[in-house]
């Protein structure tokens, strides 16, 4: 990437631009994650070493590769101080609010409150250009989603923010899946809710979740045809289909359908179907399916793939 020296110091603009970071992310990493620590000339300037520079790197090179920051710098720390690393986490707390997200949130709520979508989608892009993608979905669009709902449920909300901010949301993950570039040859995973539910935030969240890890994603929009799903997969073959029931209405309405679907994954074995959402955990508690593995979380499904050695080659 560049030449190594180690009395070599480098100004903010000159790391943004050997690694392709804002100098907003390098100050956060520094401030929040206290992973770096650049030295201060007498003007208050930071100035980064060739190893700060390089742990920067591979900081980003961990994150676009679909991992946390938690998790990127637990690895990282090895070749760092450790009780740097430590002291931060005792201080910081594992889930403590980024001053910065949290503004950010404010933000978004107020305008929702409004029904401004266009204000709305104008932070949501904002904030894609200071976060990595991993902290713009966990850090900002889930807690956001998550008081959209709140607000709703508890009458705060009208039927109408609720909309305007959801769909909002919705629309600018599938923008951002779109515009990411992947390898031509990249495995194929299919995201869809089930026939009869139209949660589809979900499903874009992991697909973009995915996407980082090396996959293509193609989504089918909300409630598809009942046989939308098996004509896809016959007709892409991916490698992954991701399923999605926020309520239990799937299952209420044609549960033989489900079981059908069930029958459709055991003879394609080359695919991997997974089933999550609370409705799909509620309905099939006592009723669970032999080929579609049902999973609460996209950590459930990592656990999976590993276990049976599925990668993006």
């Amino acid at each position: 990437m560049f030449k190594q020296n180690a009395k070599i110091q480098y100004t903010i603009q000159q790391v943004a631009e050997l690694t392709g970071l804002s100098k907003q992310v390098i100050r956060k990493w520094e401030e929040r994650y206290g992973l770096i620590q650049p030295e201060r000339l007498d003007n208050g300037y930071r100035v980064y070493s060739y190893e700060e520079v390089e742990l920067l790197q591979r900081m980003k090179e961990l994150t676009n590769e679909g991992m946390t920051i938690k998790q990127a710098i637990s690895i990282l720390s090895e070749g760092t101080s450790q009780k740097n690393v430590q002291l931060f986490f005792e201080d910081q707390g594992d889930q403590k609010t980024n001053p910065y997200t949290k503004h950010l949130i404010n933000q978004l709520l107020e305008e929702g409150s409004k029904g401004n979508e266009a204000n709305v989608l104008t932070l949501l892009k904002t904030a894609h250009h200071s976060l990595s993608m991993n902290e713009l979905i966990e850090d900002c669009i889930v807690p956001f989603l998550k008081e959209i709902g709140d607000r709703w449920s508890s009458g705060e909300w009208s039927e109408y923010q609720e909309a305007i901010s959801s769909q909002t949301v919705r629309d600018f993950l599938a923008s951002l899946r779109r515009d990411y570039q992947v390898k031509e040859n990249a495995p194929i995973i299919l995201g869809s809710c089930l026939p009869n539910e139209r949660h589809e935030i979900p499903v874009h969240i992991l697909l973009l979740q995915f996407l980082l890890l090396g996959y293509s994603p193609i989504m089918l929009g909300p409630s598809p045809a009942p046989t939308a799903i098996q004509s896809t997969v016959e007709l892409k073959s991916p490698k992954i289909v991701l399923l999605s029931a926020i309520t239990t209405n799937p299952f209420k309405d044609n549960f033989k359908m489900i079981k059908e679907l069930d029958r459709f994954a055991s003879i394609h074995p080359n695919t991997k179907f997974y089933l999550g959402g609370e409705g799909a955990l509620q309905a099939l508690k006592n009723h669970p399916l032999k080929n579609i593995h049902l999973v609460k979380d996209v950590q459930d499904i990592m656990r999976d793939l590993n276990k049976n050695n599925v990668s993006t080659d």
